[in-house]
């Protein structure tokens, strides 16, 4: 079958699924759960994919509102990642609730194309992406090592097909200081506070001078 044919098989599976995708979304916009604790979310998108005959298996990785839904057999294993918990005090301004239900949609649209040319198709739950990184305690755990690949969509201001995406990686650094009297002995002080701004603003002078893809940025977590 031409590859035309097999993504107009997709599209309508997915226009099938419209209503029940939208009012998906929806309850999960309403219902906002912070990081690894998305039990509402989590258990209306297994329930979605069972009623879709996906086998589920829930609270993988050691992680209670994660989980992961497959339909087919052996390789090529495409998996589609769901993310679904909201921002503290915002909810989901992120559109974590798009990503869920547009996951679970297109892997319920893939099953006749599974049925046709074989392989599986895999949707994962991967809890906790704002602040906590629920998939790298997945990734640890080896729930991606028979992955061949993962897909997930963003909500975005323009459609795009691919974009570039960055690694993160986090230092944190404290400061301790020494109390002197600031009149009579101010030598014998050392001033955390002047430490920490020399520091933000050297880190700040290399933005210039790093590769554009790059990014370096601070935040003070706490001070006292």
């Amino acid at each position: 079958m031409k590859i035309e044919k097999l993504k107009l098989r997709i599209k309508d599976s997915v226009e099938l699924q419209r209503e029940q995708l939208i009012q998906l979304s929806l309850n999960i916009h309403d219902n906002p759960e912070l990081g690894f604790k998305e039990e509402k979310a989590s258990a209306w998108l297994t329930s979605y994919l069972e009623d879709n005959e996906f086998y589920v298996k829930r609270g993988i990785a050691g992680l209670a509102t994660a989980f992961r839904a497959t339909y087919g057999q052996g390789s090529p294993r495409i998996a589609f990642l769901a993310e679904y918990d909201a921002l503290p005090k915002i909810g989901h301004g992120c559109g974590h609730n798009i990503i869920a239900a547009s996951a679970v949609g297109a892997g319920v649209a893939s099953k006749s194309i599974i049925d046709q040319l074989g392989g599986s198709i895999v949707v994962l739950g991967t809890p906790a992406e704002e602040g906590f990184g629920g998939k790298i305690d997945m990734v640890k755990a080896g729930t991606f090592k028979k992955i061949d690949v993962a897909m997930m969509v963003h909500p975005n201001v323009l459609n795009m097909v691919t974009m570039q995406a960055l690694a993160c990686s986090q230092l944190e650094v404290e400061f301790f200081g020494q109390a002197a009297h600031a009149a009579a002995q101010p030598h014998r002080g050392i001033n955390a506070l002047d430490a920490m701004i020399l520091a933000f603003t050297s880190i700040n002078s290399l933005r210039q001078h790093i590769k554009a893809e790059a990014r370096i940025h601070g935040i003070i977590t706490d001070g006292a």
